[in-house]
C-alpha cells in the first residue's frame, strides 16, 4: 500500500451515489444487528463516516462501511457523510483499507480474519508488512493466517517432505524459517502419528536440541489422557490464553502440566 487512511476528505452526498465495491469488500453484509445499528445512528448521529472512492462520473465506491450503509438505508437517509480517499485505490489496495478499517472496528470473526491476513500477505509478499499494516504482531498474524503465511522456501517442501497442514503447524512453533527446513527434513521420514507427537513436544521447549525433542515426543506414545474440569469462566479465560499464544488449548494445557512437573522434579 501506497497510500493512507489519513489521505481523505469528509464530504456528504446522496446516498444514491453510493454503492458497494464487491471486488474490494473484506467482509459480507451480515444482517444480524442492522436494526440496532440503524437506530444507534437515528439516536446518536454517524460515529464512523464510511470510506468511499469517487469514480469518474460521479458516483462513490464503498471501500469500507457497508453496515452503515445499509444502516442508513433502512432509516430512510438521502445523504450520507464519507470519507473520500484523496488519491484513487486499485483493487488490490483498496481491499487492504477495507480489512484494516473493519479490524480496527472489531467487526471479523476468525474466518474473515484468516482470509484477510492470507491476502495482506500475498499483495504485500511480507508478512512484516502484512501485520504492520493490520496493527497486529507477526505471531498474532501467523495464529489467523493460513498456508500463505508460510514462507516459499518451507512450502517448496510440500508435500514430498511434510505435509501442507504440517508445514503451517511447524511454521508456527518455530517462525524462523531455516530451522523449521532444518527440522522438517530431520522428521521427514517419521510416521503422520509420530511428527504430531514430535510437534507436541517441540511446543513445549522449541529451543531444545533435536534428540531431546525426540525423546520427549517418544514419552508422549506412553501419555493419558486426563480431563480437567473447568468452570465456565476458567474455560473462557484458558482458551483466551490458547489463542494468546497461537497454540491448541491441548497443547497449551500439555505445556503448563509439563513445566509444572519439571519444577517439582518429576522429569
Amino acid at each position: 500500500m501506497t497510500q493512507s487512511l489519513v489521505f481523505h476528505k469528509i464530504e456528504t452526498v446522496p446516498i444514491s451515489k453510493v454503492y458497494v465495491w464487491d471486488e474490494v469488500e473484506a467482509r459480507k453484509l451480515n444482517l444480524e444487528g442492522i436494526k440496532e445499528l440503524a437506530d444507534s445512528i437515528k439516536n446518536e448521529g454517524l460515529q464512523n463516516p464510511p470510506v468511499v472512492q469517487k469514480t469518474k462520473d460521479g458516483k462513490y465506491k464503498l471501500i469500507a462501511g457497508q453496515r452503515r450503509l445499509e444502516a442508513l438505508k433502512r432509516i430512510g437517509s438521502k445523504n450520507i457523510p464519507v470519507l473520500v480517499v484523496k488519491h484513487p485505490y486499485d483493487d488490490e489496495n483498496a481491499k487492504a483499507v477495507s480489512i484494516i478499517e473493519n479490524l480496527h472496528r472489531k467487526q471479523m470473526n476468525s474466518s474473515e480474519m484468516a482470509e484477510a491476513c492470507d491476502f495482506l500477505i500475498k499483495s504485500m509478499k511480507s508478512n512484516k508488512k502484512a501485520a504492520t499494516a493490520l496493527g497486529i504482531s507477526q505471531q498474532t498474524l501467523r495464529s489467523y493466517s493460513g498456508f500463505n503465511s508460510v514462507p516459499e522456501k518451507l512450502q517448496q517442501l510440500v508435500p514430498k517432505i511434510i505435509s501442507r497442514n504440517e508445514a503451517l503447524h511447524l511454521y508456527r512453533i518455530i517462525p524462523k524459517v531455516d530451522d523449521a527446513v532444518e527440522i522438517a527434513n530431520r522428521i521427514s521420514r517419521y510416521s503422520s502419528p509420530a511428527k504430531k507427537r514430535y510437534f507436541e513436544a517441540l511446543a513445549l521447549d522449541p529451543t531444545a536440541p533435536h534428540a531431546t525433542i525426540r525423546r520427549m515426543a517418544n514419552h508422549f506414545k506412553e501419555k493419558q489422557n486426563i480431563r480437567i474440569k473447568l468452570t465456565k469462566q476458567q474455560s473462557k479465560f484458558f482458551s483466551k490464553a490458547a489463542t494468546e499464544n497461537s497454540t491448541e488449548p491441548n497443547e497449551l494445557a500439555t505445556k503448563i502440566i509439563s513445566q509444572w512437573l519439571s519444577k517439582k522434579g518429576y522429569k
